[in-house]
């Protein structure tokens, strides 16, 4: 017969447990009578020491088996709640702008971007902003507030373990458990997951895997395999399904303290962890953007002038805006920092941009007389003769291209190379961004670029030099500025809505139309203005009626004092041929085989517009080529010339005999003849034999002569 077991003793835990639940539940029974005062206190009292009790010796260590039970499934859970404090603290603590500099990167990679530090990061001077400096004032408070500000699709981080176990295991790979989430990094167009790798799992694997993968987690789009700043760890790139807006209202506290020490501040949007973007386009100092319509193309830019346009007044920066298309300036006609109004005629635009030219050099001119080397210099030592900087802004580069493309090219050329002391800065917008519209030269004077959605992956390659990832459209972009690395991120919006896009131009329009007449001088200051033709440009537009008021504030005096030497691009002829100077110019071409603008400068001392007429003459004569030689700089003299075709024949078989190769361009220089002729010939001579016809399109033509019979016919041509 078998003895019943002991009683298992109670232990003190258990002891405890039961103690303070009997005094608890005894002490909230006593209260529920609504006895005494006294017998309530005295309820209360143990009430309040029974719950102590119960937790410091009970439930806290109870948690704590519990936790360290379960701690790898509570991992991930804990990291979420990381990720959430930190997105709180960074959403309302103090503006992402807590430092006074920002850099732009180095050539070595975009980490030194100009993007606002992290809370705590040490970076110069802190920033302290009051109450007061917080609320927003003038034209940051003109931006419409942003609807949707975070995305609701993004992932938990148990969510994420479960999607990356569940799509690796269908690609074929072996992972035995979920795995551990390291960071979730969330901004407005894609999330980065960043997870631990399981034992005998490679990151080559999922990258050989990444179609597969991106198949079976649904985003064919956009996905991305890479590595994590965590040891034995990737990645996974993801799109949000919902996006988050990225409008300029978000960044307005950012960008008013950054212009607190950038000469020209800009808005790019946030990057993939959802931080601001800022630039100083005075030390890009110029800007390629490209993207298909759709891409956001146009809305970048109209925040990139909304930027300068709300920091600085328009005695400190001046825009010429360019718009073949006639639909996307329109709306910023009447506002004060305009020279003039959006210039849309492609031929007229070539002309301004000359003046753009012969005002560059007139500012160099200035400079050197008082002893300075840039814009900045001279407006420190200069208070009361300040120089605006001028933004040109062209939205479809490509169409100027095709109609003016000698004069434009040469004319963006010599304003990309010299433009930035002078304080003259380019925006060039394009769709169509091809190796004959962003050629080479244009592309070594440009080292700033941001590429949208491409139709095709050598345009892309065309902007970047490289490959890239695959862009959503809508704003979802590629930034690679001053030569550095590639980075991605979603352009800032004044708004989605076109209308209140619209409505957000006119009142900024108004506000400054207010300040300057708050800025106005007095008449007699005012007489200036009246002998400057670009003047009277800027009265009819300050005298159009805009919401029904009738506000005729013009550009300030000091402004004109500087620019009241430009006339109006839509009234200026071209400047007459003068005969004595034109044999001078032949002469000169014949001399140096060749012509240029920046020649006949330096060799008769003429402005940029004249010299640039003599060219244009002598390309419509046909005594010059009509496109430049990128190895010379020059367009190619053609010489006129009576010899016959077999005197041009056997000059030819001449030169290709002494030069041992029978390159086009070498001897369409060296007979100063045009192309065509040269070709023309050429094809004589593979018809008597002499040369061999080219066996591909990359090929050239090659001698079919023996050294025997090429140093015969020296010998008998001698």
């Amino acid at each position: 017969m078998s003895t019943p077991d002991p009683p298992q003793k109670e232990s003190f835990g258990q002891f405890v447990n039961r103690l303070t639940v009997l005094a608890a539940l005894g002490s909230v029974i006593v209260l529920f009578l609504e006895p005494s005062p006294e017998l309530s206190h005295l309820a209360q009292t143990v009430l309040r020491y029974a719950v102590t009790l119960w937790l410091g010796i009970v439930g806290v260590p109870h948690i704590a088996r519990v936790a360290w039970k379960h701690r790898k499934r509570m991992g991930p859970w804990l990291i979420q709640l990381r990720q959430r404090i930190r997105d709180r603290e960074w959403r309302l603590g103090p503006s992402s702008a807590d430092t006074l500099e920002s850099k732009l990167p180095s050539a070595g990679g975009v980490e030194s971007m100009p993007s606002i530090p992290e809370r705590g990061e040490l970076n110069h001077r802190p920033v302290v902003i009051t109450s007061e400096q917080r609320v927003q004032s003038g034209p940051y408070a003109l931006f419409p507030p942003n609807p949707r500000p975070h995305s609701s699709s993004t992932l938990s981080a148990e969510q994420a373990s479960e999607l990356i176990f569940n799509t690796v295991q269908l690609a074929g790979l072996k992972m035995e458990e979920p795995p551990e989430i390291l960071s979730i990094d969330a901004g407005p167009t894609l999330q980065t997951i960043s997870f631990r790798l399981p034992a005998r799992l490679q990151l080559s694997d999922l990258v050989k895997k990444r179609d597969d993968l991106a198949n079976h987690i649904g985003h064919d789009r956009s996905f991305a395999v890479t590595s994590s700043p965590f040891s034995s760890a990737a990645a996974f790139i993801l799109p949000h399904t919902e996006r988050a807006f990225v409008y300029m209202s978000d960044m307005a506290q950012d960008l008013k303290v950054f212009a607190q020490t950038a000469e020209l501040p800009m808005v790019f949007g946030k990057d993939m962890e959802g931080k601001p973007i800022l630039v100083d386009l005075a030390k890009l100092p110029h800007l390629l953007v490209a993207g298909a319509t759709g891409s956001g193309k146009s809305v970048f830019i109209n925040g990139l002038l909304t930027s300068l346009a709300s920091t600085r007044s328009p005695e400190q920066v001046q825009f010429l805006l360019i718009d073949p298309k006639m639909v996307e300036f329109t709306m910023y006609t009447g506002l004060p920092h305009l020279i003039s109004p959006p210039v849309t005629d492609p031929k007229r635009a070539a002309l301004t941009l000359k003046k753009l030219v012969v005002e560059m050099e007139k500012r160099y001119k200035r400079f050197a007389e008082v002893g300075v080397r840039n814009l900045l210099q001279y407006n420190r030592n200069h208070p009361q003769d300040q120089m605006p900087y001028i933004v040109t802004v062209i939205d479809e580069y490509a169409d100027l291209m095709v109609i003016a493309r000698a004069d434009v090219e040469e004319t963006v050329q010599r304003l990309t190379q010299m433009g930035r002391a002078a304080g003259l800065h380019l925006i060039l917008g394009t769709q169509r961004p091809s190796v004959d519209v962003v050629t080479g030269v244009i592309k070594s004077n440009l080292p700033s670029r941001v590429a949208f959605h491409l139709l095709s992956v050598y345009d892309f390659k065309t902007v970047m030099d490289t490959g890239g990832p695959h862009l959503l459209g809508g704003g979802d972009g590629i930034c690679m500025l001053n030569g550095g690395g590639q980075k991605r991120f979603q352009s800032a919006a004044i708004s989605a809505d076109d209308d209140e896009t619209t409505r957000y131009i006119e009142e900024l329009k108004r506000y400054w139309r207010n300040e300057m007449r708050l800025r106005k001088v007095d008449p007699e200051t005012e007489g200036n203005e009246d002998s400057s033709l670009l003047s009277e440009i800027a009265d009819k537009e300050d005298n159009q009626p805009m919401g029904g008021e009738d506000e005729t504030v013009g550009p300030s005096p000091l402004i004109m004092a500087h620019l009241g030497e430009w006339t109006d691009v839509e009234e200026e002829e071209v400047p007459p041929i003068n005969e004595s100077v034109y044999d001078q110019v032949i002469r000169l071409a014949r001399e140096h085989n060749g012509v240029s603008g920046r020649l006949l400068q330096h060799a008769l001392n003429v402005d940029y517009v004249t010299a640039a007429t003599y060219v244009e003459q002598l390309s419509k004569e046909g005594k010059v080529a009509a496109e430049y030689d990128p190895e010379t700089g020059l367009k190619p003299w053609l010489v006129d010339t009576k010899e016959s075709d077999e005197e041009l024949l056997l000059r030819m078989q001449r030169m290709i005999c002494e030069m041992g190769s029978a390159r086009s361009a070498e001897l369409q220089q060296g007979l100063g003849i045009r192309k065509e002729k040269v070709l023309q010939l050429m094809s004589q001579l593979v018809k008597s034999n002499f040369l061999f016809s080219p066996v591909s399109p990359k090929a050239g033509y090659t001698i079919a002569w023996s050294n025997e019979q090429i140093e015969q016919f020296l010998k008998d041509n001698c």
